[in-house]
């Protein structure tokens, strides 16, 4: 993205991809991507790609709790995420550090919860509970698999391995009940750069990666799910893993108070974090 933003116009590049879709909406604003629109990208919710279809969510990752089964029973499983502000969790919580998603996460949180209930909320997880910060998604999955703790932050694709491996683990989508902020999605997201020196073939190219044909390497790869409702998971998911039709999600958020929040999250958070 930054190289894209530096080149502006003079970009050689025909498409740009990227699992940070807020990435993707600052090149938008530059005006440095071309709007694209088809009946395959149609088939794609709003919330996953721009209103002027600049960029196109492809695939996507949930922000799920991840639960070792031997030490966690399914009577005790968090049904939200500040289920896990509870005192029973000392020392049993991990996260990653401010990567894989985490600070479109908070930000989130601080959208939905406000900033004074996020803090007290991220206050009581690290100086009360004591999470733990690892330094990646698979650590923390390592990390719960091997029981080294109870429950941890990730996203879904880290669990996919452990439990097709047959480690002692759940995937838990908090906040789903009435009432709840729901599951947050993350898309990864595809565009056409403006300055694109083969047009056709980046807006072909589009279509074709949100076919099943075209989304199966990337689900393979990857372990995400398509973010266009009614394509299967079929060989590429694990059990407990659901498409995007049967996660109970927040409403869109506005990409400039995304934005807004996502710095302000790193500007408070980090040292939490570290």
């Amino acid at each position: 993205r930054l190289l894209i933003g530096q080149e502006g116009g003079a970009s050689k590049a025909d498409i740009y991809y990227t699992t940070d879709y807020v990435d993707a909406e600052l090149l938008r604003q530059k005006g440095l991507l071309a709007p694209f629109r088809s009946s395959l990208t149609d088939g794609v919710p709003a919330e996953f790609k721009a209103p002027d279809g600049a960029w196109t969510g492809v695939i996507g990752r949930s922000r799920n709790i991840m639960v070792n089964t031997t030490l966690v029973k399914p009577a005790d499983y968090p049904a939200s995420v500040f289920d896990l502000a509870d005192p029973k969790w000392k020392g049993r919580i991990a996260i990653t550090r401010l990567t894989d998603g985490t600070p479109v996460w908070l930000a989130s949180l601080i959208l939905l919860k406000g900033e004074e209930a996020t803090t007290a909320f991220l206050t009581t997880l690290f100086k009360t509970n004591g999470m733990k910060v690892l330094n990646g998604g698979s650590n923390v999955a390592d990390a719960v698999a091997q029981g080294e703790f109870a429950a941890g932050f990730v996203n879904h694709y880290y669990y996919v391995p452990k439990k097709r491996a047959g480690a002692p683990v759940d995937l838990i989508y908090p906040d789903e009940a009435t009432g709840g902020i729901g599951t947050l999605v993350i898309p990864l997201t595809v565009a056409a750069l403006k300055s694109a020196p083969h047009p056709n073939v980046a807006r072909a190219f589009i279509d074709f990666v949100l076919s099943p044909e075209g989304a199966a390497p990337m689900m393979t790869q990857e372990g995400e799910f398509p973010l266009r409702p009614g394509i299967p998971l079929g060989d590429h998911g694990a059990d407990g893993v659901r498409t995007i039709d049967k996660i109970r999600r927040p409403a869109a958020f506005d990409i400039d108070k995304l934005l807004a929040a996502r710095d302000r999250a790193i500007e408070l958070y980090t040292p939490l974090f570290t």
